[in-house]
């Protein structure tokens, strides 16, 4: 029963992560199902900020794959919504942080 998990945990997880439009820093959101991407304001250096962010996040406790400036959320299917709430509390207080 993941798939059927995964597709109901997501208009959740969707909302939560559009939910980080108004953080510092954060220029575009998108997602479907549970995988989401958004792109970062550009620093001095191609990648500087996506770099800091995958550090600061990983410090904080949450591990994302950042490409550049942009960073990929895809929690596993067996996630609930206590984790979805962890991973955004710590992207938004990262983002704060950098």
């Amino acid at each position: 029963g993941l798939f059927q998990r995964a597709a109901e945990l997501s208009p959740y997880f969707l909302d939560a992560v559009f939910a980080l439009k108004d953080a510092p820093g954060i220029t575009d959101i998108r997602g479907y199902g549970l995988i989401a991407g958004f792109d970062l304001e550009p620093g001095k250096t191609p990648a500087a900020r996506g770099a800091a962010l995958q550090k600061k996040m990983f410090a904080n406790g949450l591990h994302v794959k950042c490409t550049g400036d942009a960073a990929i959320i895809a929690p596993p299917f067996v996630a609930e919504r206590k984790h979805i709430d962890q991973i955004v509390d710590i992207v938004r207080k990262s983002m704060k942080e950098i």
